[in-house]
C-alpha cells in the first residue's frame, strides 16, 4: 500500500511505486526529518550547536525491502534552496522535490547548482532521474535513527490528544 508520509510529499512518493505487485504488504519504511549522525551523541543537538558526527537532516529518506535507501529534500522557495543549509544526500538514490512553479521558473539555475547525479521531482514530473551512489550512512544505524524519529512523532502526537 501506498503511504503518504507528508503533504506534498506524498504524491512524488505514492509514483516511487513502492508496492508495484500491490500485494497488500508494505515495501518500504520512511521517515520525515531524520537527524543523520555517525553516532548516538550527534542526536543530542542542543539549540543551534551540531557536534561531531552531524550530518544534517534529510526530509524524508526511505528503505526498500531490496535495501535501497532513496533520500529526499523538500525546497518549497528559491531561497529555501539557495540557502547553505547542509542538503543530506546519503541515500542510494537523492532526489530534489520542489513544487512545478519553483521547477518552471528557476529551471535553469536550479539544475546549474544540482549535483551530479541527484534526481529532481514536481508532484506532476520527473525533471530529472538520479544516478545511483553509495550509501553514505551505515544501514543498519539508518534503520535505527528511522525508527527513533518515527517513535517520537508517535509520542508527540499521544501528548497532543
Amino acid at each position: 500500500r501506498d503511504v503518504a508520509p507528508s503533504r506534498g510529499l506524498g504524491d512524488v512518493y505514492k509514483r516511487q511505486r513502492l508496492n508495484p505487485r500491490g500485494k497488500g504488504r508494505v515495501s518500504a519504511y520512511g521517515a520525515t526529518e531524520v537527524t543523520l549522525s555517525t553516532d548516538a551523541s550527534a542526536n543530542k543537538l542542543g539549540k543551534g550547536r551540531k557536534k561531531a558526527g552531524y550530518q544534517g537532516r534529510v526530509d524524508f529518506i526511505s528503505i526498500d525491502t531490496q535495501r535501497t535507501v532513496r533520500a529526499y529534500e523538500i525546497k518549497v522557495s528559491i531561497q529555501d534552496f539557495r540557502t547553505q543549509a547542509m542538503k543530506s544526500w546519503v541515500g542510494h538514490y537523492n532526489y530534489l522535490v520542489t513544487t512545478d512553479e519553483l521547477a518552471d521558473k528557476y529551471r535553469d539555475e536550479i539544475l546549474a547548482a544540482l549535483p551530479d547525479g541527484i534526481g529532481w521531482l514536481t508532484p506532476t514530473q520527473t525533471v530529472r532521474r538520479p544516478k545511483r551512489h553509495a550509501l553514505q550512512i551505515d544501514e543498519t544505524w539508518l534503520v535505527w535513527l528511522m525508527m527513533r524519529r518515527n517513535a517520537m512523532v508517535v509520542r508527540d502526537s499521544r501528548l497532543q490528544d
